[in-house]
């Protein structure tokens, strides 16, 4: 007669060790996802801030909300280190908004990954919108017909100057 066994066999044991291997991997991949939308949380809060930023410094100046309007003055390469044009010294409207351009252009490149910042008619056709993109992707993407664009990497912000 077979003596009664006592403990637990080898088969046990790997199959526990499977099913905590499963909830490991699953808790792993949870981790993962939630560090994604702590980084996309991010991204978006810095580029609301820029475009807020941009919406300030245009009321702020007025007199040349006709730079800030035109697409063409946006878009250019960021500077090396934030522009100090205007400092310590009288500039006009027009030169303190190309100098905004150029630190709002400075601020999306440092504060985001591949930033960058514009001022484009709003699909809606009624004012403008100050448009931010990250991660690659390009400020001709943030609208469509109905307006801000879902699913992109992008802030779009309505103002009517």
């Amino acid at each position: 007669m077979r003596g009664h066994q006592s403990g637990m066999g080898m088969m046990e044991v790997l199959v526990a060790l499977l099913v905590l291997s499963v909830g490991v991997l699953g808790y792993a991949g949870l981790q993962l996802r939630a560090l994604d939308s702590t980084d996309e949380t991010y991204m978006r809060s810095q580029a609301m801030a820029v475009a807020q930023d941009a919406v300030e410094r245009m009321m702020a100046n007025p007199g040349a909300s006709a730079v800030y309007e035109t697409e063409g003055n946006w878009g250019g390469a960021a500077a090396a280190n934030l522009p100090q044009t205007c400092l310590g010294q009288n500039c006009t409207a027009a030169q303190i908004a190309a100098w905004d351009i150029a630190q709002l252009t400075w601020y999306a490149n440092d504060l985001l990954s591949q930033g960058v910042v514009g001022v484009e008619d709003c699909a809606t056709g009624t004012s403008q919108c100050v448009l931010v993109a990250w991660g690659g992707e390009s400020l001709d993407n943030c609208q469509d017909a109905g307006g801000a664009a879902s699913g992109v990497d992008c802030v779009v912000l309505e103002v009517r100057l």
